[in-house]
């Protein structure tokens, strides 16, 4: 009973009288018989009432047994990544469906799932599309519209699912080996200094030993103590801190969509990230759009799915890169990386500030190559006179992050670099699976 109370809560169902003149028709018939007593007329009437009831009953039975359940095995994915989806149409009743038509009533997806199949009686179809996604943002899946019919065509019946499954589609992100960022500051292709990673990390903890980790960070008392191989865990100094600040203001911005200044800005945002990551620094990301985003540096992956998810839903806003820097904490610590298509110079005399310029780093969206007349040559003096390293980023890397060349590839099921597993219970919610 539970069951079947759970059922009739997640589906809303709209039963439809396509016939619309039967029953007058009926029930003339049953006037002219009634009048004139012609067995004429009631072989017909028996005739249309009996074609009637069997829709009627037919129709009753596909809304009792019909039932539909999605997943998705993605938190989040990649644009470009194709995610497969498990759709299963479910009929209990003992009469078949002939057709079942499958629609997908979300409003921001660019090719709304669409099906139609035949569902035998107590059996289930199975189904799994695949969606491509070609630009970052939070999508849904659903709600769904199921809608079949009885074979006379003489009703229609629509169920609405109204659960819907989430997926949050990340920037892409290029790996930026164009230059190298040195851990204690910008210092162009130089070499680490001996000793420098030594001074940059500091103890955590420990924890049990992995294959590939070096054996000079054995601890050997808490070996014997456990009778098993610890290492000391080791985390990043605040000094190989990196800051990613990304100017989000509108009116600095050129081009539209996804040939933009902004969405440059973003690629490049998520590719600092990616590698600050990869390289075990703690990164922070810091931007003002239609809210302030301000996430301090850490390196753990719940703080990358936070940011990640930031940039995936950041939007041109109307506050400046100066203004966002007095939004936020001071910045003591760390390096500081500005991600800009601006040509104010405003901001480069608050970076300075408790700063010193080895550890700022300036990537330099040029707004002329998206169309734009303003020009960068004074910002790029004006950094150059305060020693302020920086890197021209041109259009064509975001036509490398946008690449037809890997649209289409699958993204894992598993794992913390792409997406974690998650299956529906019976509530429709979303849980996750170890």
């Amino acid at each position: 009973m539970r069951n079947k109370q759970l059922k009739h809560t997640q589906l809303k169902t709209e039963r439809r009288l396509n016939a619309r003149l039967l029953p007058v028709f009926v029930g003339v018939l049953a006037v002219l018989y009634g009048l004139t007593g012609y067995r004429g007329w009631l072989v017909f009437l028996i005739g249309m009432a009996g074609v009637w009831l069997l829709a009627a009953l037919w129709i009753h039975s596909l809304e009792r047994g019909l039932s539909i359940e999605r997943k998705i095995h993605l938190a989040w994915a990649t644009v470009g990544d194709s995610v497969p989806e498990e759709l299963k149409v479910v009929n209990t009743s003992r009469l078949p469906a002939l057709w079942v038509e499958i629609v997908d009533e979300a409003d921001r997806l660019e090719t709304p799932l669409r099906l139609v199949s035949d569902v035998a009686p107590q059996t289930t179809r199975r189904r799994h599309p695949v969606h491509l996604f070609n630009r970052r943002g939070f999508y849904t899946l659903g709600p769904t519209r199921l809608r079949t019919g009885d074979p006379f065509g003489i009703y229609s019946l629509t169920m609405h699912d109204r659960h819907s499954n989430s997926i949050l589609v990340t920037p892409p992100h290029l790996p930026l080996t164009q230059f190298k960022l040195a851990p204690g500051g910008w210092s162009g292709d130089r070499r680490r200094q001996r000793g420098t990673l030594e001074r940059e990390i500091s103890d955590a903890g420990v924890r049990n030993y992995v294959a590939g980790d070096s054996l000079r960070r054995i601890h050997w008392r808490a070996s014997a103590h456990n009778d098993a191989l610890i290492v000391r865990q080791l985390e990043a100094d605040s000094s190989s801190d990196w800051w990613v600040f990304v100017d989000l203001e509108a009116a600095v911005q050129a081009g539209t969509g996804q040939d933009s200044t902004l969405e440059l800005s973003i690629v490049l945002a998520a590719s600092l990230v990616m590698r600050g990551m990869k390289e075990h620094r703690r990164v922070g990301l810091a931007m003002v759009g239609p809210k302030l985003v301000w996430l301090e540096p850490r390196s753990d992956s719940a703080h990358r799915w936070r940011i990640m998810q930031a940039l995936a839903m950041a939007e041109a806003g109307d506050r400046s890169l100066a203004a966002l820097m007095s939004l936020g904490g001071a910045v003591q610590t760390g390096a500081k990386i500005f991600i800009t298509p601006s040509t104010d110079l405003a901001w480069v005399a608050v970076a300075g500030r408790n700063q010193h310029s080895n550890n700022m780093l300036a990537l330099l969206v040029d707004p002329a190559e998206f169309g734009s007349g303003a020009k960068q040559t004074a910002l790029a003096n004006t950094l150059a006179r305060n020693s302020v390293p920086f890197r021209r980023m041109p259009r064509s890397l975001l036509e490398q992050a946008y690449t037809p060349l890997n649209r289409g590839r699958q993204a894992p099921l598993m794992g913390v670099e792409s997406g974690k597993r998650y299956v529906q219970n019976e509530r429709a919610t979303w849980q996750h699976m170890d």
